[in-house]
């Protein structure tokens, strides 16, 4: 068995999950949808005038989908804050203070719903219990807001288990791209060579590993069978226990 020098996690659906029954329902086009749209929506609706939601859910839809598009195609993060800034330019909202202050409760607003639907079954905490006396454990997830990535950690107790947390806002780089594991093992003091990366997306967390020169664990979730020409996973799990017989 390899002996590594220091271990790096994914985040979501790694070592937290998301369970989106929390996330509230809304109806529009005559379909039910589990969204923070609603919630954001009232939000709005304190700084700026009368709105159908209709209106307001294709803007922020379309939106969503244009940077989608552009962060699938750098691999860069957008700031989450950007999402809203751009709906309220499409508004019409003026810029300013009121504005400011709408954005900043529309964001707190759509995060809270996001911390509130993460959980951590509790044998991922004994797994790094047991493999933080042995390796330094790093963390690397994309998404696009530091301070939330944080309040999830903290949430369960696993913000002390990881030096450094690299958050794609923070870092700009997104997984696949090989900046992004290599800056994380830089920040470790380890060669790429020396580390095991873990997480469950295969074209982001098992192929930029590998393109970054890090074996690879694949945490396979049963989700779409992965193309094993991009990259050959070093290990595959089923279950999070299973990384105490690798380590």
């Amino acid at each position: 068995m390899k002996t590594y020098r220091a271990v790096i996690f994914d985040l979501f659906d790694t070592l937290v999950d998301f369970d989106r029954t929390q996330i509230p329902v809304v109806k529009t086009d005559g379909r039910e949808v589990r969204t923070t749209a609603g919630e954001t929506y009232k939000v709005l609706a304190r700084y700026a005038g009368l709105l159908a939601f209709e209106t307001y859910y294709h803007t922020l839809s379309e939106i969503t989908q244009e940077l989608l598009a552009i962060r699938e195609r750098d691999h860069l993060e957008i700031p989450a804050r950007r999402r809203y800034e751009m709906l309220l330019e499409r508004l019409g909202m003026p810029k300013g203070d009121a504005a400011e202050q709408c954005i900043d409760a529309m964001l707190a607003t759509h995060h809270r719903y996001m911390v509130q639907a993460t959980l951590c079954p509790p044998e991922r905490i004994r797994v790094l219990d047991a493999l933080k006396l042995r390796y330094p454990l790093g963390l690397l997830s994309n998404f696009d807001s530091t301070e939330t990535g944080m309040k999830i950690l903290h949430k369960h107790g696993l913000r002390d288990y990881f030096r450094p947390i690299h958050i794609s806002e923070a870092i700009r780089y997104r997984k696949p791209r090989p900046e992004a594991f290599l800056q994380t093992a830089d920040a470790m003091g380890v060669m790429p060579a020396d580390v095991l990366f873990i997480g469950d997306t295969f074209a982001l967390d098992v192929v930029g590993a590998k393109r970054a020169g890090m074996d690879a664990a694949w945490f396979d979730r049963q989700k779409t069978p992965p193309d094993l020409e991009a990259a050959q996973p070093d290990y595959v799990i089923a279950r999070f226990t299973d990384l105490l017989e690798i380590l």
